[in-house]
């Protein structure tokens, strides 16, 4: 499942917009697209 960020709906997974806000899914931390608080070495 997908946690929206706009709206905090749970979407299936695979999708790439929220089935409620239609918003872009892509930058869930579900998804990993998200990388801010990780560590590069």
């Amino acid at each position: 499942m997908i946690n929206c960020n706009v709206c905090g709906h749970l979407n299936p997974d695979g999708r790439i917009t929220c089935e409620n806000c239609g918003s872009d899914l892509s930058d869930s931390p579900d998804l990993g697209g998200s990388d801010e608080d990780d560590e590069f070495f």
